[in-house]
This record gives structure tokens, C-alpha cells and sequence, in this order.
């Protein structure tokens, strides 16, 4: 049997066949035990006896139901204040104890908006506000005009989901017959509570709250990087723009720094409603050794030019180099379209050489060369230089080379260095000059072009171009700089974002070549500058005057 079915089954009356003149005299005495008692004592002398007898304990159940009704308990499957809200469905049975068959119910007060009253579970009469339930059957025939005894079936359901908070107060009432005939329970309130749809915080994306700042780090040394952002996030590092593996907490520690180690370190906070990058901190390895990593050193070459250098050719995926006092260091490699790149600096710092997709060694396949170079897409940490440091970046082409027998005729150059990024950090704010107008930074992810944030340059600041495609970020990022050019390129980013600026006043768009000497003429600008969320194209852009 059903569950609300059970709350109010009842026996059924006893059908009472009486003479009519009796039944009246009986139902016309009160109170009910003076009834019974009458009825006795007719029981032992009338011929109807026996039949008056059986009726005695339906009159006498009439008499000690009516005597139980202020005893009655209204019983609901959920206890009353009801607290429920908008987005909960409600379903809750009500019936009576200790009283009567139940053949229907009056029901009062207020109804909250979205419920409704079944007379049964499953269908039946049913009531949006104040009425009368009916059983689904009738009572009984009684035989003399009128019923005994309703359908017990009648429970009612209250079910369906309130749309309107508030509280709302119910009245119910059962009754014996149907429409509110014969005796009754008590009156009893029913209370619910109906609040609105459970409301959230709208979900925000991240906030970086601390920034990783840089780290300088001793080979074989340690650094740590922290961050902290709102909105509870899971964290993933990234060194160059690639996730390192199980770097997902608010701090990194790299211990036994090593060459490959040094780069541009980001983290990227996610949760359920966005991302957010923190600021690039960069980190940079510091060395007394000339060469530490694959590589071979040919000391003290003097240039046709009365310049003495040490060159490096690498012969790994990286490398830290650290310059002589009062003497330029080069290290060489292979970029991506197969130029040998010269990269030289002298000065105060150490530099780090990084080779993303590295291959090699081998010999180069444009030139008439048999050294065997490594090759890759290169990043260039400087850490530790200060007004005395200065970096050039170039391509071998007949417009520099002192042996012209390396070129072929057969062969066309790109006749462009190029690279992924240059960073640089300076031990006192300041750096000398970065010489490279034959340099071309491109990149799929991570940071592409200069990102020296705070350093003031006090030499020039030339770079070819910088395009970032896929998920890269283009910068052109320093503390100050009097000459800040681009050479011969125009900043058109394929991947449609703002170059990320700082410390430019004037980015002038002037013209340059290649390294076999090819001019190119100066560029309008097209890209799109930002600084800290402002686009200062407009105040910072120097076009070629026509």
C-alpha cells in the first residue's frame, strides 16, 4: 500500500438497518453515553434485539469518535514549518489520528504560489487554494437518503515547486462524510516556509594578488618563484611558454639551476570561470666559468676589425657564458631558416643561451661550411649587467663576413637573426645598448621580443620586428630608452594581440637590412601598443616621414 495511502486507512462503518422511528429517537437523544444507555436497555425486550445490539457498538463508536476529536493529531510526511525554495520540488502527505473515516477535507489560509492539493497521491480532486477535497469514491448508500462512511482513500498531497518566497500559513480540516458532512478533526495550521532560488557569488575570473618577482640563481644553486591570486585557482607554471610537469602550486622551486633552467617563468591561475597570467619573472644563472655547458671555446680571435673575442660554438640545447673583462664574447648557432647567428655581448653579466627544438650538431646546409652547429629557436637570458654591457644579435651574410667563399650562389638567404626573445636584468638598472636591428623575434607561445622590464637603456634599443602567432605574447618592454627603433618591420602580429609595452616615449619606425646587405625601406606601424591595459599607439608610434 501506498505510503500516504497508509497514513489514513480506516475500517469501514458498520451499515445500520434500523427502524427509521428508532434511529431518529436514538440520533435525537444526547449526549451520546445516555444514548447507549437507553438503547440497552430497549435491546433486552424489543423483538429487534438482536439487530439493535449490532447497532449499539456503530452508535457507541459515534459516541467515543466525537469524544476523541479534541484529541486529534494532524500527521504530515514533513513536519511543519516546511522550509523549502524556489527550486525544490515539495511533496507532502497530510492525514489525521485518533478520529474518524475521512471522506473529505476543508482546507484554508493560503496555498504558496506553485503547489497544488491532491485528494490521493497520483491524481483526484485537487485545490491551487482554499476549497473542499472530496474522496475520489462517495460514501456509502446508507439506505435512508443519506451516506455512511466515505472513502478512506481521500490523503491529501501537497506537491509541485513554489515560485514566490515567503510564508504561508495552511488550515486543514477532515470530515467523516463528503463535503464537509458528519463529524470532524480539529483544525490544525500547517506552516511553509518558501525561500528564493539559493543565491551564489557570481563567479569571477582570477586575480593575481603577488607577482613572481625575478630570480638570479648560482649554477648548481636554487630559486623560488610565488604567487597568490583570488577566486581559489589551480595553478600551472611555465617556463618559455611551455607547462612544466607537477608545477601546480602557488610556489615553484627549481633547485640545481642549470643553463636550461634560465628563461621567462609565468604562472597561469585557472578556475571555473576563467584564466589569468601573472607577470613573466625572468630567471637568470650566474657563472664565473667562460663556458659552462656543450660547447667548444676558441680564445682571444682577433676581428679584422682590431677587436679581440672568445667564440663559443655551442654544442648543446644551452649554454652559460661568461665574458672576459674588456672583451666581447660570441656564441654561435643555427636559427629555424638555417642562417648561422652570431650573438655577442661584453660587459658586466652572464648569458644564457637557450635552444627550443634543438637538433645537432651538424653542418650548416646554406653554407660552404663543415662546422657542425646546433641548431634551434633561441632565447637569450642576461642577468647581472649593468651600463657597461652591450649585446648584439646578427646573422652571418656577405655584408659581414670577412670570407666570402661561405656563401653559394645557388642559395637564397633569409639574411635575418632569428629568435624567440631577449631578456635582460640588470644589477643596478641600467645597461649599455642592444644592437639588433638584423633581429627577428617570432614565437607561437610564451613572450616574444625584448622583455627587460625597469632597465634604463642608456646605448640604443634597435629590433627588426616581432610577431607573435598562437598562443605568444609580443613585448617590447624596458625601464627607459632615448632610441628605441624598429628596423625596417612594421609589428603586424598574426595573432591579431597588442604588443605589451613599458618605458617607450617615442618607438621610432626606421629603415634596415638584411646581412647581405639588402635594404629595407622604413614601415608604417601596424601593430597595437598596450601598457598596463591603455593603448598609447597614438603617443608612442613614430612613423617614416613620407
Amino acid at each position: 500500500m501506498n505510503p500516504f495511502a497508509q497514513l489514513c486507512s480506516h475500517r469501514a462503518w458498520l451499515r445500520l438497518k434500523l427502524p427509521v422511528a428508532l434511529l431518529v429517537a436514538l440520533l435525537q437523544r444526547s449526549p451520546a453515553l445516555q444514548l447507549l444507555t437507553t438503547a440497552e436497555n430497549l435491546a433486552t425486550t424489543s423483538p429487534a434485539g438482536a439487530v439493535l445490539k449490532a447497532a449499539l457498538a456503530a452508535v457507541a463508536s459515534l459516541g467515543a469518535m466525537h469524544s476523541l476529536a479534541g484529541a486529534t493529531n494532524l500527521v504530515s510526511t514533513q513536519p511543519s514549518p516546511a522550509n523549502v525554495n524556489t527550486t525544490t520540488r515539495v511533496q507532502i502527505g497530510f492525514t489525521v489520528t485518533d478520529t474518524i473515516n475521512i471522506a473529505s477535507w476543508k482546507i484554508g489560509g493560503n496555498i504558496p504560489p506553485g503547489l497544488t492539493f491532491f485528494a490521493r497521491e497520483g491524481g483526484g480532486v485537487s485545490l491551487e487554494g482554499p476549497g473542499i477535497l472530496d474522496a475520489s469514491t462517495p460514501g456509502m448508500d446508507d439506505g435512508y437518503g443519506g451516506t455512511s462512511g466515505g472513502n478512506p482513500s481521500t490523503t491529501p498531497i501537497l506537491t509541485g515547486t513554489p515560485t514566490t518566497a515567503g510564508t504561508y500559513v495552511i488550515t486543514l480540516q477532515a470530515w467523516e462524510f463528503s463535503r464537509t458532512a458528519g463529524l470532524a478533526s480539529n483544525t490544525f495550521n500547517y506552516t511553509i516556509n518558501v525561500a528564493g532560488a539559493a543565491t551564489t557569488t557570481p563567479a569571477t575570473p582570477p586575480t593575481i594578488s603577488t607577482q613572481p618577482a625575478p630570480q638570479t640563481g648560482g649554477l648548481g644553486g636554487s630559486a623560488t618563484f610565488t604567487v597568490a591570486a583570488s577566486g581559489s585557482p589551480t595553478f600551472q607554471w611555465q617556463l618559455n611558454g611551455t607547462p612544466i610537469a607537477g608545477a601546480t602550486s602557488a610556489s615553484l622551486s627549481v633547485s640545481n639551476l642549470q643553463p636550461a633552467n634560465a628563461g621567462i617563468y609565468t604562472a597561469v591561475s585557472t578556475n571555473s570561470s576563467g584564466t589569468a597570467a601573472s607577470n613573466a619573472a625572468i630567471l637568470g644563472i650566474t657563472s664565473t666559468a667562460k663556458l659552462t655547458g656543450a660547447g667548444q671555446e676558441f680564445p682571444d680571435i682577433t676581428a679584422p676589425t682590431g677587436n679581440v673575442y672568445d667564440q663559443i660554438l655551442l654544442g648543446g640545447p644551452a649554454a652559460t657564458v661568461k665574458a672576459d673583462a674588456n672583451q666581447i664574447l660570441r656564441i654561435s648557432f643555427i636559427d629555424l631558416n638555417d642562417d648561422i647567428v652570431q650573438v655577442e655581448y661584453s660587459g658586466a653579466g652572464t648569458l644564457t643561451l637557450v635552444l627550443d627544438g634543438a637538433s645537432g650538431p651538424a653542418a650548416p646546409t646554406k653554407y660552404n661550411q663543415a662546422t657542425a652547429y646546433m641548431k634551434g629557436h633561441a632565447g637569450i637570458v642576461l642577468t647581472g649587467a649593468d651600463e657597461t654591457t652591450n649585446l648584439s644579435i646578427f646573422s652571418v651574410g656577405r655584408a659581414n663576413a670577412a670570407n666570402q667563399a661561405l656563401f653559394r650562389s645557388d642559395v637564397t638567404y633569409d639574411g635575418f637573426a632569428d629568435i624567440a626573445f631577449v631578456a635582460i636584468t640588470s644589477a643596478n638598472g641600467k645597461f649599455g645598448g642592444l644592437r639588433a636591428a638584423n633581429t627577428s623575434c617570432f614565437a607561437t607561445k610564451g613572450f616574444t621580443g625584448l622583455y627587460a622590464p625597469g632597465v634604463q637603456f642608456t646605448g640604443p634599443v634597435f629590433l627588426n620586428d616581432i610577431n607573435a602567432s598562437d598562443a605568444a605574447t609580443p613585448v617590447y618592454v624596458i625601464g627607459s630608452g632615448s632610441d628605441v627603433r624598429v628596423t625596417g618591420g612594421d609589428l603586424l602580429q598574426t595573432n591579431g594581440r597588442a604588443v605589451q609595452v613599458s618605458g617607450i616615449t617615442q618607438l621610432k619606425f626606421t629603415a634596415g637590412s638584411d646581412s647581405h646587405g639588402k635594404l629595407f625601406n622604413a614601415q608604417n606601424n601596424k601593430g597595437k601598443f598596450d601598457q598596463s591595459g591603455t593603448d598609447v599607439t597614438s603617443q608612442i608610434v613614430v612613423n617614416p616621414t613620407p
